[in-house]
């Protein structure tokens, strides 16, 4: 049985969106998104919701673990396509962080066209603001803190080695029950 979308899905779109854009504008600062449907296995609703915002019949999403139900229902409530390969992707659906492959496998622009990137929603544990490391750059006033359950170490150690080619790169959304999280390109992790 095919599962619901969002209610009014323009509307409810654009709340979220508005969520997703302020966590982009004040990255690693978690923000309550105001909508959740209902998802298939792997997918959480907060991170379907951040599909269902985000994509459309002009964009292609790779996920990392692909089953027949989310891929239609993908299908049927965005029109998106779906890639097989992470490096034809606009967006990438990250389920199994300790399994995610390395982040120089996504599209991270070119240098006439930087957008031309992906963007992964990464679906973590959940949050500490109270802990974790310090960030800085656009956005953030002074620093921010945030740690970030079951992430593996290797994902900042590929993301500093990223962070060379600016201004190119790729955009992250890391999803936890209601919250969404935003790492832009442009924001740097501090050494301790």
């Amino acid at each position: 049985m095919m599962l619901a979308a969002f209610a009014d899905p323009v509307f409810d779109s654009q709340r979220n969106f508005r969520e997703m854009l302020q966590a982009m504008a004040r990255p690693m600062q978690p923000r309550e998104l105001p909508l959740l449907p209902p998802s298939p296995a792997p997918i959480t609703p907060a991170a379907m919701a951040l599909l269902l915002t985000l994509c459309d019949a002009t964009t292609s999403v790779w996920l990392q673990q692909p089953n027949d139900e989310a891929m239609h229902h993908l299908r049927f409530h965005t029109g998106t396509r779906l890639a097989e390969n992470p490096a034809e992707a606009d967006f990438a659906l990250i389920s199994d962080p300790a399994n995610m492959p390395p982040l120089a496998t996504f599209a991270h622009g070119d240098m006439r066209y930087p957008d031309r990137s992906a963007s992964l929603i990464v679906q973590v544990e959940g949050f500490r603001t109270d802990a974790g490391a310090h960030f800085a750059g656009p956005g953030i006033r002074d620093t921010a803190q945030l740690a970030i359950d079951g992430l593996p170490e290797r994902f900042w150690q590929q993301r500093a080695e990223m962070a060379a080619q600016l201004p190119l790169g790729i955009d992250l959304y890391f999803v936890a029950a209601r919250r969404v999280a935003a790492l832009p390109r442009t924001t740097r992790k501090l050494e301790s």
